[in-house]
């Protein structure tokens, strides 16, 4: 459901607001406010999804309002004049309803807001959190690497080799440099030249750690710490 704000200082339009708001069961109407300063309280209070905003109010405008907001909700403007709407679409507000509107114009803005709105939902879902993401420059590019690609480190000359299953980044960069951009919960270092996810080892022993891909051997200055921390996983 969509939690949406009704914020109309008319009262009959308020009223009408609501009871078309009552009619769609996608709509979750958590306030009405007929005061445009309460209404902007109960924005930043309740972060609705979907704002019905009159423009023209007394003290506070609607496009004041759109305007003050941080975190900007779906917008759909209601007002009586319709020289406002160029400046409602600059703010790229959802809709534009001109007064008196029937339910059927109601729902035909309603569904454009829900198509936003579910839209970005799928967006937020299928891309990666920004903490599972690394960031470095390859070739004159900026490369945007999803952390669980990451099948081996390696060191490689004044290079690093980053193995992925389709394909090998080679950035100008050291080990130590890598490393501090990678979770260390995440990664291991086993090797002066070897940096391994943990979740992609498959067995280990003392000498060497054996993932889908690869055996590679475990420096002797990093064995204790390796074991330490496998152990401590297990």
């Amino acid at each position: 459901m969509m939690r949406c704000i009704a914020i109309d200082d008319e009262p009959l339009a308020l009223k009408l607001l609501t009871r078309y708001c009552s009619k769609v069961p996608s709509i979750n109407l958590a306030g009405a406010y007929s005061d445009p300063v309460e209404g902007l309280g109960y924005i930043k209070i309740l972060e609705p999804d979907l704002i019905f905003l009159d423009i023209h109010m007394p003290d506070l405008s609607g496009i004041q309002i759109a305007y003050s907001l941080n975190k900007k909700p779906l917008v759909i403007f209601t007002t009586a004049y319709e020289q406002y709407a160029v400046r409602g679409f600059e703010l790229d507000v959802v809709d534009y309803l001109l007064k008196p509107f029937d339910f059927e114009r109601f729902l035909k803005a309603y569904s454009k807001a829900e198509e936003r709105f579910q839209s970005s939902l799928t967006k937020l879902a299928t891309e990666p959190n920004a903490d599972e993401i690394i960031s470095f420059k390859c070739n004159y590019q900026s490369v945007h690497l999803p952390l669980h690609s990451i099948l081996y480190i390696e060191a490689f000359d004044n290079y690093i080799k980053i193995v992925t299953p389709t394909k090998t980044y080679m950035p100008v960069m050291t080990m130590k440099s890598i490393q501090k951009l990678l979770p260390e919960e995440r990664f291991i270092r086993i090797h002066n030249s070897y940096i391994v996810p943990v979740d992609k080892i498959k067995s280990f022993s003392r000498e060497k750690v054996t993932t889908d891909k690869i055996q590679i051997p475990i420096g002797r200055a990093y064995s204790k710490e390796f074991l330490k921390k496998m152990n401590e996983s297990i």
